[in-house]
């Protein structure tokens, strides 16, 4: 079942967002992308490609979850997982894709505290403490928005302006809304919520790649 953005809610948002001479400008909302100038976005006072795991973590005062989740098709991801945080208006769960390489990844698979599949066919490493300990100083390349409440594409389209491209996916229900100026995929779900990707320059391609290449759109937020 959706639950839509209460009417309002938005009317709130969007007249305080949308009016120069308001004296109330509400900060991070997802819409609230600028570029660093390496072309990479910047969003909820964090600059993805740039921003360390200890940066998130001071962002949204909450320690994550840290697992690897490893794809039958080869593909790996170090994850901090933040679950449900308050960011600006509203109530999002949090997810930082950090970037590591092959033998770290290796390290922290041999030596997790808990290993388990998931439904979406990709297996969950879940780091040991000493291995938290050393992901502090690794940078994020990917942050995924997972909104509580409902978007719908007028909301989106006002806020985010016309997609550069509308592509569908493998489930009936999903499109994806790519933005690669700003560095934003948004997959738009007509019966569930909608998820908010933020890529560097460098991964977006990949993230284009990984979403429309996924068998279910649960793949990508199964954690």
């Amino acid at each position: 079942m959706k639950y839509a953005l209460p009417a309002s809610l938005l009317a709130l948002t969007l007249g305080m967002t949308g009016c120069d001479s308001s004296p109330q400008h509400p900060e991070d909302l997802p819409w609230q992308v600028t570029l660093s100038p390496d072309g990479n976005p910047q969003v909820f006072h964090l600059d993805v490609g740039t921003a360390t795991l200890k940066d998130v973590i001071e962002r949204f005062h909450s320690f994550p979850e840290m697992a690897v989740f490893a794809h039958e098709s080869g593909k790996r991801t170090l994850e901090a997982y933040f679950g449900t945080q308050r960011v600006g208006l509203f109530e999002a769960k949090i997810i930082a894709e950090m970037q590591a390489d092959s033998p770290m990844l290796d390290k922290f698979q041999q030596e997790n505290t808990k290993r388990e599949g998931m439904a979406s066919g990709q297996w969950k490493y879940t780091l040991s403490e000493g291995n938290i300990k050393v992901t502090d100083s690794l940078r994020m390349d990917k942050l995924i928005y997972m909104p509580v409440i409902d978007y719908d594409p007028d909301i989106v389209m006002a806020r985010f302006g016309v997609p550069d491209e509308r592509l569908p996916s493998t489930q009936e229900s999903v499109e994806y809304w790519f933005y690669p100026a700003k560095g934003l995929a948004i997959l738009m779900n007509s019966d569930g919520k909608e998820v908010f990707y933020y890529a560097t320059k460098q991964h977006f391609a990949a993230l284009k790649q990984g979403l429309l290449a996924a068998k279910s759109p649960k793949d990508q937020y199964d954690k």
